[in-house]
């Protein structure tokens, strides 16, 4: 592993873990799914952190390509998500799409400030 993976692994663990902690002490509001909410884009950001790494090392129009294709999959099996959980448990629907979206804007924000920080280099 090169040493920019693991210090993306690095910082990804340390969010996750914040994201946690802040979680536990929000508890009472959020799902009682959170915990698998967090895990899950802990895994789909480094996921696709390796996907965009292989992209990027073949061509550039490949990688831009693949980011945008990416994103819109994700927006869609997120919202597919939300909507499905919803559906099938009204009563902590609301609770449930509002942790999926704060956390998903957690892991987006964290993606979006280390694609860009690629960038400038």
């Amino acid at each position: 592993m090169e040493k920019k993976d693991s210090r993306f692994i690095t910082q990804l663990v340390i969010l996750t873990v914040i994201v946690m902690v802040a979680c536990l002490f929000a508890h009472k509001l959020l799902t009682v799914w959170w915990p698998a909410i967090v895990v899950f884009f802990a895994i789909v950001s480094a996921a696709m952190y390796f996907l965009s790494e292989k992209a990027r090392a073949k061509d550039m129009r490949k990688f831009a390509n693949f980011y945008m294709a990416s994103t819109v999959v994700k927006m869609v099996l997120y919202l597919a998500i939300i909507i499905i959980y919803v559906m099938n448990f009204k009563e902590d629907g609301k609770r449930f799409a509002i942790t999926f979206l704060i956390i998903y804007l957690i892991y987006s924000i964290f993606e979006t400030i280390k694609l860009a920080k690629k960038e400038k280099k």
